[in-house]
């Protein structure tokens, strides 16, 4: 018996919405093309210039502004966080600005305490110091307990809270102004470089069997006219995430590395301590027992901080150093977000995700490589760079959240082999991005090696 219309029509309604999804919504096969024959790899590498380089007597400055927001300003860095507003100040939060010169090259580090340092963000300090890309470092301590409401992608409120144009501008003005009043002065210095394992501080977030990348690192600046005396400056590096406050905190607070910076300039008498987050992207830190989840992060802090007293103290200067400089745009893979390591969904809703464009920062300061990635960079790939760059001499300090965030920057084996946060949800540009982005790490550090 034939059935009547309108069942039919009940019927072939959902087959004829299927294509829409599919072609809106996915998911779509993936294509896991490796990076090598892209021609987003091709259009970068013809970019890679000489970098600005000298050697000779380096001369420093450093600057300090404070950036804690009221209590009830929003914080940064946790979706589960309810409500984000802050109820009370356990530490105080700071932009720290290190410029350092050689002859004509001159270039700024600037270490916030923010989650990270956005596109926008970086642009708009870029703007109010006068400043043009590359003449910047930009990192983070990436605190999960700093000021949010900066930043206005619809990805990035869910995590930094409701954006307040006003707040951002008023942001943006602070690190700026540390910027440049750590270019208004100069002096002598010069140069140490400290590297520790921290073994046994951290453990892996995507295989909790794998070793992590546990260099512990402080650069070093002295006077040359108290060559006896503490360093005027130490910047120091980590990998593990600041998180251990916790989501349940409403504190404002800089989490492990505010400690940090506290206990070495207590224990070690540098003038001033700045931090910046390392390969943070496979690695939480390994969380002591206290009376609560803020005092967790200070004695995770001093540990570290512990762990650098004697080398800083016992640390060899160099009076000449070579300073290089070197800052590649870069063109990205496109869009992906995944649904697993072969499928996707549609491009055609999620192109908006993330940009087709972003950079990389590397840095020579004397025996010293940072490289800057934009996003939580991982300890698998800080391990391979660095292993990759062992004939050079130089040691590597990866950091994050150099001007602008892609989410988790990965290897491409943790993307086939495992189905985490890390690699799913917070990844956007597929399973080629971290060591594509590693090759072009290490073609600059090779051309500032010589």
């Amino acid at each position: 018996m034939k059935k009547p219309w309108y069942r039919r029509r009940r019927f072939l309604l959902p087959l004829s919405i299927l294509p829409v999804i599919l072609i809106f919504v996915g998911p779509w096969p993936a294509d896991n093309t490796p990076y090598a024959q892209a021609g987003y790899f091709s259009d970068t590498v013809r970019r890679l210039d000489v970098p600005a380089s000298a050697t000779g007597r380096l001369r420093a400055g450093f600057a300090e502004v404070e950036i804690t927001p009221p209590v009830g300003h929003q914080l940064a860095g946790f979706t589960g966080r309810r409500p984000f507003a802050s109820d009370s100040v356990f530490s105080r939060c700071y932009a720290r600005a290190l410029t350092l010169a050689v002859g004509d090259v001159e270039v700024t580090v600037l270490a916030v305490d923010l989650l990270l340092v956005n596109d926008e963000l970086a642009g708009a300090v870029l703007a109010d110091a006068g400043l043009e890309p590359g003449e910047i470092f930009f990192t983070a301590t990436h605190t999960h307990g700093g000021p949010g409401q900066w930043a206005d992608h619809p990805l990035e409120k869910l995590i930094i809270g409701n954006y307040d144009a006003d707040y951002a501008k008023r942001l943006s003005q602070q690190l700026a102004d540390a910027v440049s009043q750590s270019r208004a002065e100069l002096v002598p210095v010069e140069t140490a470089l400290v590297t520790v394992e921290a073994t046994g501080t951290q453990w892996n977030r995507i295989d909790r069997k794998r070793a992590t990348f546990d260099q512990l690192s402080a650069l070093l600046f002295r006077p040359l006219d108290r060559p006896d005396g503490p360093p005027i400056v130490a910047l120091a590096s980590f990998g593990a995430h600041a998180t251990v406050a916790g989501h349940h905190s409403h504190a404002i607070n800089a989490d492990y590395p505010g400690a940090l910076v506290d206990r070495v300039r207590a224990e070690t008498g540098a003038t001033n301590v700045m931090f910046a987050a390392g390969s943070v992207g496979d690695a939480s830190a390994l969380r002591p027992a206290a009376e609560t989840r803020e005092e967790m992060a200070v004695k995770v802090g001093e540990r570290l901080a512990d762990m650098l007293t004697a080398p800083i103290q016992e640390a060899g200067y160099d009076q000449t150093a070579t300073l290089a400089n070197a800052y590649l745009p870069v063109e990205l893979p496109p869009v992906r977000v995944p649904v697993t390591k072969a499928l996707r969904l549609s491009p055609l809703s999620t192109r908006w995700v993330a940009p087709d464009h972003s950079h990389l920062h590397a840095l020579r300061i004397g025996p010293a490589m940072l490289i800057g990635f934009p996003g939580d960079y991982s300890g698998e790939l800080a391990g391979r760079l660095a292993d990759g760059l062992s004939d050079t001499g130089l040691t590597v300090i990866p950091t994050s959240f150099n001007g602008d965030y892609l989410g988790y920057v990965i290897s491409d084996d943790d993307f086939f082999g495992a189905a985490k946060y890390e690699t799913r949800i917070l990844n956007f540009h597929g399973p080629w991005l971290g060591p594509y982005l590693n090759d072009l790490a290490a073609r600059l550090a090779r051309s500032m090696a010589d």
